[in-house]
């Protein structure tokens, strides 16, 4: 929801315009277009992102990846919005062998000063289309209304994709995700993608997501996205996918939560009434962490899910471009429905320096 994303530690939206650009986009009530708001806007965060469960000679594998453009408000302190007027890209990209249970994952980020072992110099986000591109990574929408997109982990794990809808565009709930008080985001999702192309040079098949987010705030300016969601995208074998997510406070309260149902012929069901805990959790070494990995979902129709990562260690290293790590995971669903998916945990890997707002700590010194 993202994922995501995820970031989230600076959107704040109604600004004052600047003298040197065009203002930001404030947050008004409305549901997006799938087609027309295919590309990129001028909101002060926002993102593509994608995940899949490919079948290869080698073995299955599970991927996410996600590309975020940033646009300072002019709120921002240190008058970092017209030191830096242009939009910033970064991106993120995991890999899991679901056999093996081995995971990897890299980080590539346009912000000034990044650190060499991930900067890049070609970012860009079209404002006619769905057209993204970080480095050698890239996402876009074809004029046939198919996907494709590209990554790899410095030259490994390279997917190179096509992804065919099977169902149109979903619109979730009233057109956004999150409260005026936690911040809300545009968004719609691909919910079932048919996968072909390849990775590390194999032939593929397989099943894909993809979401769009975009906003950051509300009209007043005082709210900001916080990284503290749980979100998964499932997709079941009856036909149906599933869009999760909920929204946690800085008390851990419940802010918001909401399920989208895709129905086979395209048409979206919501469940605000649905119940969801976790029963297992692990500790990452690296960041010390504490992620809720497995769950039970049950929807207000007596749909009954347990939700199980494919391996514990799924955590995305994002400190040196999101200021903090968070969890992003190949699922897999049984109970009353079995299914695939993929599961994004914010809010319990301690955040550090904020990439958006701290020109000093953050801007390419995190260590």
């Amino acid at each position: 929801m993202k994922r995501l994303l995820l970031i989230a530690l600076t959107a704040l939206v109604a600004c004052a315009p600047s003298n040197s650009r065009p203002a930001l986009e404030p947050f008004v009530e409305r549901k997006p277009d799938p087609i027309l708001d295919q590309a990129a806007h001028r909101a002060p965060i926002e993102w593509w992102y994608l995940n899949g469960h490919l079948q290869t000679k080698s073995g299955e594998k599970g991927i996410a990846a996600a590309i975020f453009q940033v646009l300072l408000p002019d709120s921002t302190p240190y008058n970092l919005a017209q030191l830096y007027p242009q939009a910033l890209y970064f991106g993120h990209y995991g890999v899991v062998d679901k056999a093996s249970g081995a995971f990897a994952s890299a980080e590539l980020s346009s912000l000034p000063r990044a650190k060499a072992d991930i900067a890049v110099n070609v970012a860009s986000a079209s404002s006619e289309r769905m057209d993204v591109k970080l480095g050698a990574w890239r996402m876009a929408r074809e004029a046939d209304g198919t996907y494709t997109a590209k990554f790899d982990l410095k030259g490994k794990s390279v997917s190179d994709l096509k992804l065919r809808p099977l169902r149109p565009e979903a619109i979730h709930g009233p057109g956004w995700s999150g409260t005026s008080i936690t911040g809300r985001m545009y968004y719609y999702s691909a919910t079932r993608l048919e996968v072909t192309g390849t990775f590390e040079g194999e032939s593929v098949t397989g099943i894909a997501w993809l979401d769009h987010q975009w906003g950051g705030g509300d009209g007043d300016g005082s709210a900001s996205l916080t990284p503290r969601w749980d979100w998964f995208a499932i997709q079941l074998e009856d036909g149906r996918d599933l869009m999760v997510y909920r929204i946690r406070d800085e008390q851990g309260v419940i802010a918001d939560q909401f399920v989208s149902i895709v129905n086979k012929d395209g048409s979206v069901t919501e469940d605000r009434k649905f119940i969801m805990q976790p029963w297992q959790w692990w500790t990452s070494p690296k960041s010390g962490g504490r992620y809720p990995i497995n769950w039970w979902i049950k929807l207000s129709d007596g749909t009954s899910l347990t939700v199980r990562a494919v391996t514990p260690d799924q955590e995305v290293e994002s400190r040196a471009t999101s200021g903090f790590n968070y969890y992003e995971g190949a699922i897999t669903v049984g109970g009353s429905a079995k299914g695939v998916g993929y599961a994004e945990l914010t809010g319990y890997a301690p955040i550090g320096a904020n990439p958006f707002t701290n020109p000093f700590a953050a801007f390419g010194n995190q260590k």
